[in-house]
């Protein structure tokens, strides 16, 4: 983020540099003679303005296309994670429909050492 904006600062003063030569009123390559050294200068600083920014700009590229293959790995393990997911909800339907078949147990039965349980004094069998 810090980049993108030193890159939009820089673009944006190179370009207000560029309409007016530098602030000289001079369009550039105009120049006197004693201005023969500032006028190099300040073409060797835009120079290295220049390539600050192609370096700037090659980087974003560089990361932009990092983030486009990220994003394809993600969508990529989104869908596989679909599929298992899909593949999951069926099975669940499917034992779902096994298990409402199978008769369900219609009583339950405690085992205990205390004594007499329920309405019966001597030990009963149960059938199911």
């Amino acid at each position: 983020m810090r980049r993108a904006a030193v890159f939009l600062a820089l673009l944006l003063w190179t370009g207000a540099q560029g309409e007016d030569g530098g602030g000289t009123g001079k369009k550039e390559g105009e120049f006197d003679i004693q201005g023969v050294k500032a006028a190099h200068d300040q073409s060797s600083s835009q120079t290295q303005m220049s390539t600050v920014l192609w370096a700037e700009l090659k980087e974003i590229r560089d990361m932009a296309i990092e983030h486009r293959i990220k994003i394809q790995r993600l969508e990529q393990d989104n869908t596989a994670l679909e599929n298992r997911m899909s593949s999951s909800e069926k099975q669940v339907e499917v034992l779902q429909r096994e298990n409402a078949d199978r008769p369900q147990p219609a009583f339950s039965a405690g085992l205990t050492d205390s004594g007499s349980v329920g309405p019966f004094t001597t030990d009963i069998t149960l059938k199911f």
